[in-house]
């Protein structure tokens, strides 16, 4: 999460993105970094983006880590932006769909795809235009210790 948003730092900081930190004490995770690191920056971006036409005094990026189940941890990324139209919820994930005139709607698609191959999900909830969203990334917490020889 931290590398995530140390990535995004100088485009958040330049469209005046405040950030909230809500972040629970975890155990060593197995999963990939990598396919993760690129399902949060893509998410922080996407973000920043949507809150471009929102007054900077209200310009908001809530993340969240914590354990959503004994085996999994889910991570929020909320974001004060121009929210996602009810109709539009369910095309959000599918490839080549984008809201944005520059936008080539590869991000979301292949974040969701990445969050399947690491055996999770990419959600995704908005109350609509004006309300912001939030987009939930879910993977299994996996034991960082070595097997057990039988």
């Amino acid at each position: 999460m931290e590398d995530a948003l140390r990535i995004n730092a100088a485009g958040l900081t330049r469209h005046q993105v405040k950030v909230d930190r809500q972040l629970a004490p975890l155990p060593p995770i197995l999963t990939d970094k990598h396919k993760v690191l690129m399902i949060l920056v893509n998410l922080f971006s996407n973000a920043k983006y949507a809150m471009d036409g929102v007054p900077t005094e209200e310009r908001r990026l809530a993340v969240k880590l914590e354990h959503s189940a004994a085996d999994r941890i889910r991570l929020e990324v909320r974001d004060s932006g121009m929210g996602i139209a009810p109709e539009l919820l369910t095309r959000i994930f599918q490839y080549g769909f984008t809201t944005r005139q520059s936008g080539h709607g590869f991000g979301l698609h292949s974040s969701a795809l990445a969050a399947q191959e690491l055996g999770g999900s990419l959600t995704v909830q908005s109350e609509g235009a004006g309300h912001g969203a939030t987009f939930t990334l879910e993977l299994p917490l996996h034991s960082a210790r070595a097997p057990h020889d039988a």
